[in-house]
């Protein structure tokens, strides 16, 4: 029996579940914020800057690339078999990380390169598999999901800090027993993420229909993978989403190392920089970037995707430049980290909303993972351009260019219009 005929016949189940498992899979998946609590103790290993941002950043560009792949694997296989997929890579990349030598290239191919590919495989489902079950409430539903994927770093980080970080070999055992739990989490949203009956509707609930300026009905706007490539909204999308997640990213390569330096320069005592600075990155921004994907999303439904995107970074590339001179003092820093996460997380919100209104629902699997490709971009350029500028003592020229890029999106959302067939 195929993948196919069994995700149909199904029976349906509380469509609240779908939600929960998306969420409890977003969790595992938000494995890769929690990388900047490794850093401090891949330094002590004498790993230079740019060695420590390497497999973060190779797992972004795995991660982006394999949602490409998985947004056309997922029309032929379905979802579960892309759950197993990304427990098995997720889980078995930490797990290898664990246990082979710890030196840059081997953490480059274990959790950068395999486990990159298991956040990759199974990272959209909540997006189109989710909002299948939710046609009604799209963005809250897309929200909760990526939410997951955002407070997940909350979890890990805590877990991290609190029984490893100061143990011996603590950096190698805690891999292995991440690796663990994140294939464990990943395998039970198996239970209940998959595609509801194709006969499916939501009880008072009436899809709207596409008007034409003059009223009359018009046939649903849905493009292929192929046609979207070429047009000029899609690179309008892929560069505004490579700027807000690339700057968004780049704070969190140094979320830690970073604000530890500028509040010693402001002459704060060691005590004071740890406390802000493990609560900034281990609380702060995994919380307010989580919380962001859910108020941005309902915003969009609200407003629009467009306004909502349009008035989020212009919020982000004040605050990316305000940072600069917030960080010198712990509040300062704490509504900084909190106004920035906030607003990136959003853009895992909108920019799913963006396509599927852009190119139409029936192919947002295969189009998201087209646009989801800037991740992938945006994860290897900035945080590299961070973590070198931050090597060489010139950290706020990282927040002004982001703050360029960001400037770029507002310019191009404001040229946008929606495409046409013709």
């Amino acid at each position: 029996m195929t993948e196919n005929l069994q995700k149909t016949e199904k029976p349906l189940q509380n469509r609240w579940l779908v939600v929960i498992a998306a969420v409890v899979l977003e969790l595992a998946l938000g494995a890769i914020y929690a990388w900047g609590i490794y850093v401090p103790n891949l330094v002590a290993e004498g790993w230079a800057d740019w060695q420590t941002q390497l497999p973060y950043s190779i797992s972004l560009a795995s991660f982006a690339v394999t949602t490409v792949f998985a947004g056309k694997l997922k029309e032929k296989i379905g979802p579960r078999k892309l759950i197993i997929m990304s427990a098995a890579c997720l889980g078995g990349g930490y797990l290898l990380a664990g246990i082979l030598p710890l030196t840059w290239y081997s953490l480059v191919l274990t959790i950068g390169i395999i486990g990159g590919a298991g956040i990759g495989f199974a990272y959209a489902l909540p997006i189109s598999t989710g909002v299948a079950w939710f046609p009604d409430k799209k963005g809250l539903v897309t929200g909760l999901g990526m939410a997951g994927f955002g407070a997940g770093a909350l979890i890990w980080y805590y877990l991290f800090d609190g029984i490893f970080k100061d143990i011996t070999n603590g950096l190698k055992i805690g891999f292995i027993v991440f690796g663990i739990c994140y294939a464990v989490f990943i395998m039970f949203s198996y239970l209940f993420l998959y595609e509801p009956p194709k006969d499916y509707t939501v009880p008072g609930y009436t899809p709207p229909v596409a008007k034409a300026a003059d009223g009359s009905t018009v046939e649903e706007f849905n493009m292929e993978s192929k046609e979207m490539l070429k047009t000029p909204q899609f690179w309008m999308i892929f560069v505004s989403y490579m700027f807000g997640v690339g700057a968004g990213l780049m704070v969190i390569g140094i979320a830690k190392k970073w604000p530890a330096e500028v509040l010693d320069l402001a002459g704060y005592d060691a005590t004071t920089v740890n406390t802000v600075t493990q609560l900034a990155a281990a609380l702060v921004y995994p919380l307010f970037n989580g919380l962001g994907r859910i108020v941005w999303g309902i915003l969009a439904e609200k407003l629009s995707w467009r306004k909502a995107l349009f008035i989020m970074n212009s919020v982000q590339t004040v605050f990316f430049i305000l940072i600069i001179f917030l960080a010198r003092s712990p509040l300062g820093l704490i509504i900084g980290m909190a106004v920035m996460a906030f607003n990136y997380g959003g853009n895992f919100s909108l920019f799913p909303l963006a396509t599927r209104e852009t190119f139409g629902p029936k192919y947002i699997s295969q189009n998201y993972g087209w646009v989801f490709l800037s991740y992938g971009v945006g994860g290897i350029l900035l945080p590299m351009i961070g973590a070198a500028l931050s090597g060489a003592g010139h950290q706020e020229a990282a927040f002004i260019i982001s703050a360029v890029g960001l400037a770029i999106t507002l310019v191009l959302m404001y040229l946008y219009k929606k495409p046409s067939k013709q």
